[in-house]
């Protein structure tokens, strides 16, 4: 009986040996998984930053050099996207990939729904005021060309402004989503 006490007790202490094992090695893959999906968004913003200050320049160029529109909107253009720019720098300051790594995973968990959030809210901002602006571009390109341009115009206008809102919400969703992984995959590794 004592004997087979011990056995049992030994094969308890593996047991618990592997699923402390285990656990170490689910954290490890999670943060891996965490800090490949940081490193995702953090490389979206990015690509976003790097196009909004190459359309400060080249708004300059294509608005009021080529097409002889107002100054005032590009200016109006360069605030929309040094807006764009603040908006992802905020964003990927908070979201350091070396510190979600390393940090308690509660603080991690905070931080990704705090930035989750601002970039839910960020279409109820940007959507109206891309409305705007195009129709401020459109009313000025609309002045400056004949009928018939015009008419070759409108079309490929409109075609370009909702392949852009198309394009910015799929960007938009799949950040979501990515920020909607991050969450769940803590909160997997909470509930074990």
């Amino acid at each position: 009986m004592e004997l087979e006490l011990d056995e049992m007790r030994q094969q308890m202490a593996i047991l618990k040996d592997k699923l402390d094992n285990q656990t170490i090695v689910n954290d490890r893959f999670i943060r891996r998984s965490i800090g490949h999906s940081v490193s995702t968004i953090n490389k979206r913003y990015l690509v976003i930053s790097i196009i909004a200050l190459a359309m400060i320049p080249y708004g300059y160029w294509a608005f009021v050099k080529l097409n002889g529109l107002s100054v005032a909107l590009w200016l109006a253009t360069c605030v929309m996207m040094l807006a764009v720019v603040g908006f992802c720098y905020f964003n990927v300051h908070e979201m350091r990939q070396r510190d979600f790594v390393s940090n308690n995973l509660l603080d991690t968990k905070r931080k990704v729904v705090a930035a989750k959030k601002r970039d839910a809210l960020w279409p109820c901002f940007g959507i109206p005021v891309a409305l705007a602006w195009a129709a401020w571009a459109g009313w000025e390109m609309a002045r400056k060309m004949d009928s018939e341009i015009l008419n070759h115009f409108v079309p490929w206008f409109i075609i370009c402004m909702t392949v852009g809102v198309l394009v910015g919400l799929a960007v938009h969703f799949k950040t979501q989503r990515h920020y909607r992984d991050i969450v769940e995959q803590i909160e997997d590794l909470e509930n074990e």
